[in-house]
C-alpha cells in the first residue's frame, strides 16, 4: 500500500480510537457520578433517620406508658371498673384492696413518667396522652386517693397530676392546701407544697406541661453529687403478667 494513503488511514484510526476511549471514559464517569449521588442520598436518608430516631423512641415510649396497663386488665378484667367507671373499692369486691392500689400505683407512675419526659424533651407528645391521664384520674377514686396520700412520691409530676385530676384551678389550690395541712412535721415537704401553691396562685399558665416544667427546674439546678429531692422515687412496684400484683395476690 502506498505510504501516502497509509498515513491518513492510521491518523484517522488513531483519532477514532481516541474518540471511542474518551466516550468510554465519559460513560464510566457518568456511572460513577450517579453512584456518588445515590450514596449521598442514602447518607442523607440515614442522617435524617438518625435525627428522627429519638423522636420515634419518645413516641413509642408515650404509647407504651399510656397503654401498658391494658395487658393487665385483659388478664384481670374485674379491675376495670375501678379505673374506668369511677367505682370505689369496697369490702367483698372481686379485687383485693392491694390489687387496686397496685394498679393505681402503676398507672400513676407511668403517667408521671410521661409528664416528666414531656417537660424534659419537647418532642415527647404529651398532648397525645394528656386526655388519657385526665380520664383515668377523674374516673378512678383509687388513683385520686393514691395521688393525695402519696403526693411526696411525685416530686416532679405531682402538681401536673393534680391539675389533670381537677376541672378548675381553684380545686387544685384546695387540694394543695389540704396537702399542706397533711404534711405534719415534715417541714421540707410542707415547704415544697407551699411553694407549689404559691406558684399556682401566681401563674396564669396552669397547664400541666408548664407546671411540670416548673417542678423540673429545681431538680435540674441541683449539683450532680446530690441525691435529689427528698422522698421515695417514682417507680413501679407492679409486676405485669399472670405473676400477679406485688402485695396483692388473689
Amino acid at each position: 500500500m502506498d505510504s501516502d494513503l497509509l498515513i491518513p488511514l492510521l491518523t484517522f484510526g488513531g483519532t477514532l480510537l481516541l474518540v471511542v476511549t474518551g466516550m468510554l471514559n465519559f460513560s464510566v464517569f457518568v456511572r460513577q457520578l450517579r453512584a456518588s449521588r445515590e450514596q449521598l442520598e442514602t447518607a442523607r436518608r440515614l442522617l435524617e433517620s438518625s435525627r428522627q430516631q429519638p423522636e420515634i423512641q419518645l413516641v413509642q415510649r408515650a404509647m407504651t406508658e399510656a397503654s401498658d396497663h391494658l395487658r393487665i386488665l385483659i388478664d384481670r378484667p374485674y379491675l376495670r371498673p375501678f379505673f374506668y367507671e369511677n367505682k370505689a373499692w369496697t369490702e367483698g369486691d372481686a379485687a383485693s384492696r392491694d390489687e387496686v392500689n397496685a394498679m393505681a400505683e402503676l398507672l400513676l407512675n407511668n403517667f408521671a413518667s410521661a409528664i416528666i419526659h414531656s417537660a424534659a424533651f419537647p418532642q415527647y407528645p404529651l398532648r397525645g396522652v394528656e386526655q388519657t391521664i385526665r380520664f383515668h384520674l377523674r374516673n378512678s377514686p383509687a388513683m385520686r386517693d393514691f395521688l393525695l396520700e402519696g403526693f411526696d412520691r411525685f416530686q416532679l409530676a405531682g402538681l401536673a397530676l393534680l391539675c389533670l385530676k381537677n376541672q378548675t384551678k381553684a380545686e387544685t389550690e384546695r387540694d394543695l392546701r389540704e396537702l399542706i395541712g397533711a404534711a405534719g412535721d415534715d417541714l421540707g415537704e410542707k415547704a415544697r407544697r407551699e411553694r407549689l401553691l404559691s406558684h399556682l396562685q401566681a401563674t396564669n399558665e396552669a397547664e400541666p406541661l408548664e407546671l411540670a416544667k416548673y417542678s423540673l427546674e429545681p431538680a435540674r439546678a441541683m449539683p450532680p453529687d446530690t441525691d435529689g429531692p427528698v422522698g421515695p422515687p417514682e417507680r413501679n412496684t407492679f409486676t405485669p403478667g399472670r405473676g400477679g400484683l406485688i402485695g396483692g395476690q388473689r
